[in-house]
């Protein structure tokens, strides 16, 4: 019998299913118009000649407006889904999406009925023709499709008759490095990989010697440049300071040292500035952390502030504005969590 935690996972592929015709026909081509932008904004050199700083900045221009709808019409109404569908908690890290899901995938695999399988395979199909055909992250989801994936392989490889892995054509790739400055160097070389690097764990606590070999990557003492993914995900920043948080294992994430003050809204604007943020954006986030509460007893933060944080994480990778290379939403949530005492 399919349980209402595994039907609520299928009504999203569904949800999914009936969005693929228009994500290929409109946003596709769209990401791919931006990833081409961000291209050619790439080579100018804006700092250097008036010429290329006229271009750099009618394209920057060109990409916010373009990003725009994909914001709007992909990541928050998908994001929105997802919560509606309790397979997200809303979380900043999406471990909602395996905490959530894992026990009942467990539980339908040692229960399920005879019947219940033609229904499995038929949602398998549909989701992984969605993620083969649009092939994307969307310029920002990047995390969140890869936490599903994650979720889905976990039911899915339970119902196939081969050995074949199903999602290797769009899954991470894990590549193995002897240290945290080789895998840095080759996200400098492939910023395009979809790809996660592992990491010897007796190197993790070594980071802050990159700082030696990549200066350029650390401008301001208190901007994380790079994320590097470590088994699940690990997220490398600064570690000193007060309200700083290090975590091992599963989802473990390390954030970097935010200098907020509790419902101080000056030293909120100043970390996000030191972030490169828009002052429109850093505006609207103050509106909202005024206007909106946190869950305290879950420790998540509010519907609104997860969707700026979703749009800022969409510009950064979308190279709109002049947000630090690297930031994540965890960064993000870290900042806001300060703020309101959390």
């Amino acid at each position: 019998m399919i349980t209402e935690r595994v039907q609520a996972l299928f009504d999203f592929i569904d949800y999914l299913d009936s969005k693929k015709a228009e994500y290929l026909q409109k946003y596709i081509p769209l990401c791919i118009e931006l990833n081409s932008l961000d291209v050619y904004r790439s080579k100018l050199k804006p700092k250097s000649n008036y010429i290329d700083k006229q271009k750099y900045d009618e394209i920057q221009k060109e990409i916010k407006e373009k990003f725009e709808p994909l914001n709007l019409n992909v990541h928050v109404p998908l994001l929105n889904k997802l919560k509606e569908l309790k397979i997200w908690s809303g979380d900043d890290v999406f471990a909602s999406i395996w905490n959530n899901n894992s026990s009942a995938i467990h539980d339908f695999k040692n229960n399920f009925e005879s019947e219940d399988v033609a229904n499995v395979i038929l949602h398998k199909h549909k989701y992984l023709n969605f993620r083969k055909q649009t092939k994307s992250d969307f310029l920002g989801l990047q995390f969140v499709l890869s936490n599903l994936d994650e979720i889905y392989k976990e039911l899915f490889d339970f119902f196939k008759d081969t050995s074949e892995n199903e999602f290797e054509s769009f899954e991470n790739k894990t590549i193995e490095m002897n240290s945290i400055e080789d895998a840095l160097k080759r996200f400098e070389d492939n910023r395009d990989m979809n790809v996660r690097f592992s990491i010897p764990h007796d190197d993790l606590f070594s980071y802050q010697n990159v700082r030696q070999y990549y200066p350029h990557l650390y401008p301001q003492s208190h901007t994380v440049k790079n994320e590097i993914i470590m088994g699940n995900k690990i997220q490398v920043g600064d570690i000193t300071g007060h309200g700083n948080i290090l975590n091992t294992g599963n989802q473990a994430n390390i954030y970097s040292t935010n200098n907020v003050s509790k419902n101080n809204l000056d030293t909120l604007k100043n970390q996000l500035t030191k972030y490169g943020i828009d002052d429109d954006d850093i505006q609207e986030l103050a509106e909202i952390v005024q206007a909106e509460t946190p869950n305290s007893k879950t420790n998540t933060l509010g519907e609104k502030s997860n969707n700026w944080i979703l749009k800022i994480i969409g510009k950064s990778l979308s190279g709109a504005g002049k947000i630090a290379i690297g930031i994540s939403s965890n960064i993000l949530a870290a900042v806001i969590r300060q703020y309101y005492g959390l």
